[in-house]
C-alpha cells in the first residue's frame, strides 16, 4: 500500500505501476519505463523520482530507483522523445494499419534501436541484452533449443535474439514487418551465416512450406498485430500448425496489450485448442526484468 506521503505525491496515473514495484511485482526497467512514459520528460522523471525518495526515506527501493534512472539518463530521452514523436500508440482499427504499424518502426528504429524493440529497456544495450539473455535462458530451460532447430522469428526487430540464438540452433529465418528493422538488423547480424532476414507483410505465413519449423518465436510481435486485426494473430497460428514439423512449438511472449489476461488466456486455449496444441504454459511471468506473459503451444511428437 502507498502511504499518504506518497500518494501526495504520486500523480494518480502513476500510482498503479508504483504500488506494483514496491510489493516486488515490477522491475526497476519496467517501472522507469511506465514513469518515463506518464510524465514526458527525462528531466521532469529525475526531479519526480528524487521527491518519492524523499517522502519515504524508509523504502531504500525508491532510492534504487532513482540511482537507477540517473545511470540511464541519457537512454531515458530515447523513450520520451520516442511518446513525443507518437511512436508508442499502436494504429489500430483501419485497412492499412499493419502499413501504419510498420511504418511507425521504421521511424523508430532510426530514432532509438534499442528502445524501439523494447521501451524497458530504457534505451539502454545493456539492459536490453540482459532482457535477451533471460529469453534465451528460459528457451533453454524448456527444451527448445537445439543444433538442428529450424527456427522463425516472427518480429525479430533489430536481431537482438539472432545474435544471441545462432550458436545454439541450426538455422534462424527472422521476420518483420518493418524495412528499416530488417536492415538495422542485417547491419548487426551481417557474420552471421545460419540467419536469414526478410520483410513480410505480416498477415500470415503463407510463403513457407508446410514442416519447415521446429520453433516459432513471436516477441512482443502479437499485440500488434492483435492491434491491427485480431484475426491476424489467429491466422499465424493456424499457419504455425502447418509448418512446425512434429512436436514443434510455438512460443508466445504477449498475446495482446489489451489489458485483460484472462481474455488472452481464453483466446489462446481456443486456438491452441482448434489447431492441435497442446498448451505448457498458459500466461505465466517467466521473467525478472520484464512483465511479458508466457504462452507456450507444443504439437504432438507424431502427427498425421
Amino acid at each position: 500500500m502507498l502511504t499518504a506521503d506518497l500518494i501526495a505525491e504520486c500523480p494518480p496515473s502513476l500510482r498503479a505501476p508504483l504500488t506494483r514495484y514496491l510489493r516486488g511485482e515490477a522491475s526497476g526497467e519496467i517501472t522507469l519505463m511506465h514513469f518515463a512514459l506518464g510524465l514526458g520528460d527525462a528531466g521532469l522523471l529525475r526531479s519526480f523520482l528524487a521527491t518519492l525518495a524523499g517522502a519515504a526515506p524508509q523504502r531504500k527501493e525508491l532510492a534504487e530507483l532513482l540511482r537507477l534512472a540517473e545511470t540511464n539518463m541519457d537512454h531515458l530521452g530515447q523513450v520520451t522523445a520516442l511518446a513525443k514523436d507518437g511512436l508508442v500508440a499502436i494504429p489500430s482499427g483501419n485497412d492499412d494499419a499493419v502499413a501504419a504499424i510498420g511504418e511507425q518502426f521504421d521511424r523508430a528504429v532510426a530514432a532509438a534501436p534499442e528502445a524501439s524493440v523494447a521501451l524497458y529497456s530504457l534505451g539502454s544495450a545493456n539492459i536490453l541484452d540482459r532482457a535477451t539473455s533471460e529469453i534465451v535462458s528460459r528457451l533453454a530451460e524448456w527444451d527448445l533449443l537445439r543444433p538442428d532447430a529450424a527456427v522463425l522469428d516472427i518480429g525479430c526487430g533489430i536481431g537482438r535474439l539472432e545474435r544471441a540464438l545462432a550458436p545454439r540452433v541450426g538455422t534462424i529465418t527472422a521476420i518483420d514487418i518493418s524495412s528499416g528493422m530488417i536492415e538495422e538488423a542485417r547491419r548487426r547480424c551481417g557474420d552471421l551465416a545460419n540467419v536469414a532476414f526478410e520483410r513480410c507483410d505480416g498477415r500470415n505465413l503463407a510463403g513457407y512450406q508446410d514442416r519447415s519449423f521446429d520453433l516459432l518465436l513471436a516477441v512482443d510481435t502479437f499485440p500488434y498485430l492483435y492491434a491491427a486485426d485480431p484475426e491476424i494473430p489467429a491466422q499465424c497460428l493456424r499457419d504455425a500448425a502447418r509448418v512446425l514439423r512434429p512436436g514443434g512449438a510455438v512460443v508466445i511472449l504477449n498475446f495482446s496489450y489489451r489489458g485483460d489476461e484472462d481474455a488472452d488466456r481464453r483466446d489462446i486455449e481456443g486456438l491452441a485448442s482448434s489447431n492441435g496444441f497442446t498448451i505448457r504454459l498458459a500466461g505465466t511471468r517467466d521473467f525478472t526484468l520484464w512483465d511479458g506473459l508466457t504462452f507456450l503451444l507444443t504439437l504432438p511428437a507424431h502427427r498425421e
